[in-house]
């Protein structure tokens, strides 16, 4: 029975006639990769006045949005693992941003929650986003449009278990 299956396997991919290599700029891997890290670098000097970084902002905007959150919450919400999230944690709480507390009723469980310093930053980035999209020129029913139609292409692009949240790691006993 595997031979037969290998043989299926060896016949399928037989069967699909050769795809004539595109140009760089017609990949559209390509287009996303340059045009997150154009964002990204329009959105730097903003983010500088603000004294956080790109990925800094983006817990920021959940907590402003959600209230408090577990660290692994914030992991699935924001798609980033453990090993890069909880650093960063750890530089926001240093900045006096943000807090981060076991939970009382399940010790295994980190809570992160903003300071009255991290509270007070969302006035002045409401300022900042104001001055940022008249900065980028473009009319805004065409900036949510787009962003509607990344989010689609995220929700619906790829099979379904590659979607899967972020599976949250044993941690080890105090």
């Amino acid at each position: 029975m595997r031979r037969d299956a290998k043989r299926k396997t060896l016949d399928v991919r037989s069967s699909i006639a050769p795809v004539e290599m595109p140009g760089l700029d017609s990949h559209l891997c390509f287009a996303l990769y340059a045009a997150s890290n154009h964002m990204t670098r329009l959105f730097v000097p903003f983010l500088q006045k603000l004294g956080v970084t790109y990925p800094q902002y983006l817990v920021l905007v959940v907590l402003w949005e959600r209230g408090p959150q577990g660290v692994g919450d914030l992991a699935s919400l924001l798609r980033m693992d453990f090993g890069t999230l909880s650093p960063m944690l750890k530089r926001l709480e240093s900045k006096g941003l943000v807090t981060r507390r076991r939970q009382a009723t399940d010790e295994r469980r980190v809570l992160v929650d903003l300071t009255p310093k991290g509270v007070a930053l969302r006035k002045r980035t409401e300022q900042m986003l104001g001055e940022f999209y008249c900065f980028l020129n473009m009319p805004l029913e065409e900036l949510f449009d787009l962003k509607d139609r990344l989010r689609h292409f995220v929700d619906s692009a790829g099979p379904k278990e590659a979607k899967t949240t972020l599976v949250r790691l044993p941690t080890r006993a105090p």
